[in-house]
């Protein structure tokens, strides 16, 4: 395409041949191609500047800075824009054709549930009969195939390539998780969504948010800004009422919407539900239908996801018995409170749960299904949000019986200070540190900064009718450890550990 045609409408000042043609669209040096547009994101100049002379030296056709950092003396086309990501979203819908305004496109945003939402929404997709895409925390996939995996929410460019290859792939629905750093830097400014699901919120990212109302601002834009700015016919906002901030998500929209939540006042709401071990059995009113729900995931948590769900599967037509079915083949996200077989009588579960509101969410439902003792092994990563520390401990503290505090992605920091930061909240719950050899008989909690170490400690303590929750890193395979990536998996190491009694 032409340079013009990808930045028309777009607010830049041009340096050189405005009509060049371009061939692909970059934002990392290393991979950038001849003939790409190549888009300079490092805020640091020194970096910028080294960044826009590597993609220069592989053949970019053009480069987009916010201003300064490059060299004038150099051969190239520039475009100075104020918000080079900005412009990434428009350039990267315009260069692959604009899939998502053929695409039923459902944007998926919230606190906890995106991963499970999107999971159960396309196994839904897919019981309705066609290959349905998903994009999110796990990866990007067509059906079961993989395409790639990275943020939460990918970088425009990697977005519409991907929305490209589904919608050649034959599919009509997808499923993606749109993260709130994804919204406030521009990611998806362009994409045009068929409807937009909001789960929950509480706590996270006020490393960038800063606080609450920072946080919620990001994601309602979804909905009051670009599900509004849709080119799609009959767009539809679908938010958990019960939620005070759902709530707030439905009275600001303009478009259809539709709410669930426990209460009946809802337009989705279980008319009964039962849940156990084996999972989650309801009767669902959907905006007037009855849905008979089964499903293998677990407790109230789950149940309002599946509601979710439900009522965006409604909203877009999708036929009762295509979105039963999709809920009962769906197995879950991998790392979601994801069972593993091997103890007698012992419930071993991995989850994602890494802020307080999801690990609260977790216990509590754990606690509501009987469990004779809930061991939970926890901790915090370093270079994020420390405010929440305490407030991890003292729930550990109040809906475990036994607390294995222990080491998460401490990154730059020192995994010893996170812990003790996150003690302080275990001893102010009023939680006891015990001996280690008391872990099979008494309440309490120990400190173990060996990851490894710390898992195998819970399932060996773990005697029948308890449940052990391995809470933070859920699908991840890796452990960040200072400036090093190192592969650990949480699911491997339990069934090492398992495997060893």
């Amino acid at each position: 395409m032409r340079l013009t045609d990808l930045i028309s409408g777009f607010e830049a000042r041009v340096v050189g041949e405005r009509d060049a043609e371009i061939s692909g669209l970059s934002y990392d040096s290393r991979t950038t191609k001849a003939g790409d547009l190549f888009f300079a994101l490092a805020p640091d100049p020194q970096q910028k500047l080294k960044h826009l002379e590597a993609a220069l030296n592989r053949g970019a056709g053009a480069i987009v800075t916010s201003g300064g950092g490059w060299d004038p003396h150099r051969t190239a086309v520039v475009v100075e824009c104020a918000r080079p990501r900005r412009l990434m979203a428009v350039a990267a819908s315009r260069f692959y054709r604009e899939p998502s305004a053929e695409l039923d496109l459902v944007g998926i945003t919230g606190t906890s549930g995106k991963t499970t939402s999107a999971y159960l929404l396309a196994s839904i997709f897919e019981a309705a009969g066609a290959p349905a895409g998903m994009i999110g925390t796990i990866g990007t996939f067509i059906g079961a195939r993989k395409l790639c995996g990275g943020l939460t929410t990918p970088e425009a460019p990697d977005c519409e390539a991907a929305l490209a290859d589904m919608l050649s792939a034959g599919c009509r629905r997808v499923a993606a998780e749109i993260s709130s750093i994804g919204i406030a830097e521009g990611r998806v400014e362009a994409l045009n969504f068929r409807a937009c699901l909001f789960t929950n919120l509480s706590r996270d990212h006020f490393d960038y948010h800063l606080n609450l109302e920072n946080y919620f601002a990001a994601k309602l834009r979804l909905f009051t800004e670009l599900l509004a700015a849709t080119k799609r016919k009959d767009p539809v906002a679908v938010a958990r009422r019960d939620d005070p901030y759902g709530k707030r998500v439905l009275d600001s929209v303009k478009c259809r919407k539709i709410s669930f939540g426990l209460e009946r006042a809802c337009d989705v709401y279980p008319i009964e539900s039962r849940f156990g071990l084996d999972g989650i059995t309801a009767m669902i009113s959907a905006c007037g239908q009855k849905i008979e729900i089964r499903s293998p995931l677990l407790g109230e948590i789950y149940l309002l996801n599946i509601l979710g769900v439900v009522g965006v599967s409604v909203a877009l037509g999708i036929d009762g018995g295509a979105v039963a079915d999709g809920v009962r083949r769906c197995p879950g996200a991998p790392g979601r409170l994801e069972p593993l077989p091997g103890r007698p009588g012992v419930t071993i579960l991995v989850d994602y749960a890494h802020k307080p509101d999801a690990l609260s969410g977790v216990l509590k439902m754990l606690r509501g299904i009987g469990a004779r003792r809930i061991v939970c092994v926890f901790g915090c990563g370093g270079d994020r949000d420390r405010g929440k520390r305490p407030i991890m401990g003292e729930v550990a503290a109040r809906l475990s019986d036994l607390a294995i505090l222990t080491s998460d992605n401490p990154r730059s920091e020192d995994p010893l200070k996170i812990i003790a930061e996150v003690e302080v909240g275990l001893r102010g719950a009023g939680l006891q540190r015990i001996d280690r050899d008391q872990l099979g008989a008494k309440s309490g909690y120990i400190v173990e900064p060996d990851r490894r170490a710390a898992i195998t400690l819970a399932i060996h303590s773990a005697q029948a009718g308890d449940i052990v929750v391995i809470a933070g890193k859920g699908h991840e395979n890796y452990q960040l450890v200072g400036p090093r990536k190192l592969p650990f998996d949480d699911r491997e190491v339990a069934r090492e550990a398992i495997a060893s009694i």
